[in-house]
C-alpha cells in the first residue's frame, strides 16, 4: 500500500473558498486535478499508478507559516481515472472513500517543503504516514505495529 498527499483549490472564477472545494471532493467521493495529460503527464502519471485500496489524504499547504494541514483521509476505490468538475473547473479524477474527515485538521511543520505545495504526489516522509494511521486508528494501534516490526527488524 502506498500513501499519497493531494489537493485542489484553485479556483480561477473565484467564487469558491478552499472549504468549498474540499466539501465538494468529499460529497462527490474524488480526488480532483485541472490538469490534463497535455498540462502535466507527471501528475496524470501519478494519478494512474495510485491503487485501489492505496491512501490519500486531502492536504493544503502553507507557504508562510511553512505548515502541511491536512483536511481527510480515505483510500482509492477503484483505478479509473474519470471526467469531474469541481468549483466550476474540469478535470480528472479517482474516486475516493473519504473515511475520515477532521473537523480538527492534523498539522506539521515542514520547512523547506516545496514538494508538498504541489497537486498530487507520493508520501514518503515516516513521521506523516505514523501521524496518519495514529489519526485513522489509534495510538496504541500504531504502537502495536511498531513493536512487530522492531521485533521482525531483529531477527
Amino acid at each position: 500500500m502506498i500513501m499519497y498527499g493531494g489537493g485542489w483549490c484553485y479556483d480561477r472564477k473565484g467564487k469558491y473558498n478552499k472549504l468549498d472545494i474540499y466539501s465538494e471532493l468529499i460529497r462527490k467521493g474524488v480526488f480532483f486535478t485541472d490538469y490534463t495529460k497535455k498540462t502535466s503527464k507527471k501528475v496524470t502519471r501519478l494519478l494512474t499508478k495510485a491503487k485501489t485500496g492505496d491512501s490519500i489524504y486531502l492536504k493544503s499547504y502553507d507557504i508562510h507559516r511553512q505548515t502541511l494541514i491536512i483536511q481527510a483521509i480515505g483510500y482509492f476505490i477503484n483505478d479509473e481515472l474519470i471526467e469531474e468538475t469541481i468549483g466550476g473547473q474540469k478535470g480528472i479524477a479517482r474516486r475516493v472513500n473519504w473515511v475520515k474527515e477532521l473537523s480538527t485538521p492534523i498539522s506539521f511543520e515542514i520547512p523547506s517543503a516545496r514538494r508538498y505545495n504541489t497537486t498530487f504526489y507520493e508520501e514518503n516522509r515516516v513521521e506523516n504516514i505514523l501521524e496518519i494511521i495514529n489519526c485513522l486508528y489509534g495510538e496504541n494501534r500504531i504502537e502495536t505495529i511498531l513493536e512487530i516490526m522492531n521485533c521482525l527488524n531483529e531477527k
